[in-house]
């Protein structure tokens, strides 16, 4: 070991990496949450990069395409983290390698795919001469001579940043006709956003998290949109019927991740009315309850107050109230409006002349 490189203790991101790239299918959950530790670690975006380097040079075309993938992904969520990785020498010496001995369609066409999407998000970092000569090598066919390649910031590099970002905002077709590579690779970009964006809901819950203040799931969101429009123009376009299936398809997905968006929504406004609606009830049915028991106190420690012998407050207080209520009343006023129980006590004013 060189004297001064720092040793990576394998975490969780390898073993997950050893575990999704084994797999026939790729694991979306696992991609998740490797990206979520990667971001969450200092040294998370090394040992991810080293370990895939790794993997995309296997002999198996199933374990490059995956590798590819994860790396595609780690780009995506990690952005900046995996900067400097995918900057790395030795990770564009191995992607020139893979470059040019991949024998395997489909590992030839997921390395055009990332290499494009590299490109474009890390093309004008002077680090990343190895990416946009090993794109130029797959495009064209060869490399440019230093002092002919229109280098980083070259009209080449700004008209493919140009085209990205009309991408972005108006995602359109060229004039002529997609290529059959072109449409299925948009198909797979399709496919897999809206995978991540499926597995990205899965893991939140609306009642504890507003999804609409997510940046995460937002920007999935954002690409699937996007996504939709680009396999809607290609389906008004296309009339080969495989690859019209294919674009229904990846549609499918997009819809159904849209629809499991929407029910998250609908079920966070649930939760949000159902809670309003308790601490309504809860303010209005408070002050009664509490008047009730109170009332329910006091008459259980009056009685418990007879029983003892003693004459209650309650009890005084009400005879005071009587008392004083009819002190204000004439008692030569044959009009006045006296109560029967008091007439019955004490008489009426004219009995008690009689008497006297």
């Amino acid at each position: 070991m060189p004297l001064f490189s720092k040793k990576i203790t394998p975490t969780t991101i390898t073993t997950n990496i050893e575990k999704a790239t084994t797999q026939q299918d790729l694991d979306w959950a696992l991609v998740y949450e490797i990206c979520q530790v990667v971001n969450n670690s200092e040294l998370g975006a090394k040992e991810a990069r080293k370990l895939l380097q790794k993997k995309m040079l296997t002999p198996v075309p199933k374990t490059q395409v995956i590798s590819l993938e994860i790396l595609n992904s780690l780009s995506e969520n990690c952005r900046e983290k995996m900067r400097d990785q995918l900057c790395a020498k030795t990770f564009g010496e191995d992607l020139d390698k893979l470059a040019r001995e991949a024998t395997d369609d489909e590992v030839h066409s997921r390395l055009l795919q990332c290499l494009q999407h590299w490109v474009v998000v890390y093309g004008q970092d002077p680090a990343a001469g190895a990416l946009c000569r090993v794109h130029e090598f797959l495009v064209h066919g060869q490399t440019q001579a230093p002092a002919q390649r229109t280098g980083l910031f070259g009209s080449q590099m700004h008209m493919i940043q140009q085209q990205h970002q009309q991408q972005r905002q108006h995602p359109q077709l060229p004039t002529g006709p997609a290529k059959p590579a072109d449409i299925l690779a948009d198909v797979e970009l399709a496919k897999n956003n809206a995978q991540l964006f499926s597995q990205t809901l899965s893991f939140t819950d609306p009642t504890q998290e507003d999804i609409t203040k997510n940046e995460l799931i937002q920007e999935f969101y954002s690409k699937c949109k996007m996504f939709q429009r680009v396999i809607s123009d290609h389906l008004q376009a296309c009339d080969d019927p495989d690859l019209v299936s294919a674009l229904i398809l990846a549609n499918g997905e997009l819809i159904n991740a849209f629809k499991a968006y929407d029910d998250m929504l609908e079920h966070g406004a649930i939760n949000v009315a159902t809670t309003n609606s308790r601490s309504v009830n809860v303010r209005g049915t408070n002050e009664p309850l509490i008047s009730l028991d109170s009332n329910q106190q006091a008459s259980s420690s009056s009685s418990s107050s007879n029983g003892n012998g003693k004459q209650p407050e309650q009890m005084t207080s009400a005879p005071a109230a009587t008392s004083s209520s009819t002190a204000n009343i004439d008692p030569f006023d044959p009009f006045a409006d006296v109560p029967e129980a008091s007439s019955q006590q004490s008489g009426s004013p004219i009995d008690t002349a009689k008497a006297s």
